[in-house]
């Protein structure tokens, strides 16, 4: 039992460690993205929850397509 415990704990933390750094790549290219449209002497608004990533892309782009339309708003 305690070996079930150790394994369902240490993969919870895997998990989470891996989303928070997905969302931390999300930000950078959001606040981009904002900074592309908007200009670079603005400040951008608080970043939003990442969505799941699609095949093909990143992270980062991701956040930049979502900083440019939330700038174009």
């Amino acid at each position: 039992m305690k070996k079930f415990i150790y394994l369902i704990s240490t993969l919870t933390l895997l998990i989470s460690t891996l989303a928070l750094a997905g969302q931390k790549e999300f930000c950078a290219g959001f606040a981009e993205g904002y900074k592309l449209v908007k200009g670079d002497m603005v400040i951008v608004p608080i970043c939003p929850i990442a969505p799941i990533t699609p095949i093909g892309s990143t992270d980062y782009r991701e956040g930049l397509k979502a900083g440019m339309a939330a700038a174009r708003r």
